[in-house]
């Protein structure tokens, strides 16, 4: 993987992600989606995760393929949100997602961008706001506090909350159904104590941080079909790392990049850390996806 590296060109800023969790019917996954982009334009400098939410061959969904690229299409063609800002999620490697899975990859993800998934120097500041509905958002924000607690070993601070979220209380009243799988993963054994689940047959944890790099460097190559040499043999700085991000998110979301792109990119990036890019690492950068 890219690893970060000790010098000067440390991330003091907080960083704000906003994932927006899938669901198979459309007229809620709008309502997702429209309470993301909300949070998305109060905050110029927040990233959104689309996650994959792909339906297995068992389950109907409104849209066929992976819902994260139906929801990048309406964040920028509807709510105006640039292609720079939404990370391809639905670029992981996996067949079909659910919920575990999508709050695997918001880990990996909010893990690559605030620390290159290895430990800081420095402790980095994360607000992660899940998107989902009303009636999911307790069990959405256990499962992914749980996916992201291994973050926290690598100088991570994060604060996570589902803005919308029922209190229990009344999820008990009007979705017991929901409450006991609540119930469930928070049990002894529990997905939330273990931290592991099966998938399709194979054991996988959240704490596995090779899994994640692994599925990461796959979301990455299908992009920019980058070799692991590559990735092993170039180390960033945070706002490298940053740049990196925001470029695949250009490519995978609009399938092409110009030198317009990556000028918008370093102007963003400017603006939102108040630093001088590099001069010596965007020419890495170029290099490494190959431009």
């Amino acid at each position: 993987m890219i690893d970060d590296i000790s010098c000067e060109a440390e991330i003091k800023n907080n960083l704000h992600f906003v994932s927006i969790e899938g669901n198979w019917d459309k007229d809620i996954h709008d309502k997702r989606i429209a309470h993301a982009a909300m949070i998305l334009m109060e905050d110029e400098f927040s990233l959104a995760i689309a996650s994959a939410t792909c339906a297995p061959p068992s389950y109907f969904s409104f849209f066929q393929g992976r819902l994260g690229e139906y929801t990048k299409e309406i964040l920028i063609n509807k709510y105006g949100i640039p292609a720079m800002r939404i990370i391809p999620a639905y670029r992981f490697p996996y067949g079909s997602t659910y919920t575990i899975i999508d709050a695997f990859t918001n880990a990996a993800v909010i893990g690559w961008v605030s620390c290159g998934l290895k430990r800081r120097n420095r402790e980095i500041n994360v607000l992660f706001e899940p998107s989902t509905s009303d009636f999911h958002g307790l069990r959405v924000e256990a499962l992914n506090n749980r996916a992201c607690q291994y973050l926290g070993n690598l100088n991570v601070n994060m604060e996570l909350s589902c803005r919308n979220k029922l209190p229990l209380s009344i999820l008990k009243k009007d979705y017991p159904e929901e409450e006991a799988r609540l119930s469930e993963m928070q049990s002894t054994k529990g997905l939330i104590a273990t931290g592991e689940w099966v998938d399709n047959g194979k054991m996988k944890s959240f704490d596995d941080l090779n899994n994640m790099k692994h599925d990461l460097f796959e979301a990455f190559r299908s992009v920019f079909q980058i070799s692991l040499s590559d990735m092993d043999n170039y180390m960033l700085s945070d706002f490298g790392r940053v740049i990196f991000t925001l470029l695949w998110n250009q490519m995978a979301n609009n399938q092409k990049l110009s030198e317009k792109d990556f000028k918008n990119v370093c102007a963003y990036v400017r603006s939102w850390f108040d630093v001088d890019i590099s001069e010596t690492e965007m020419l890495m950068i170029k290099k490494i996806i190959k431009y």
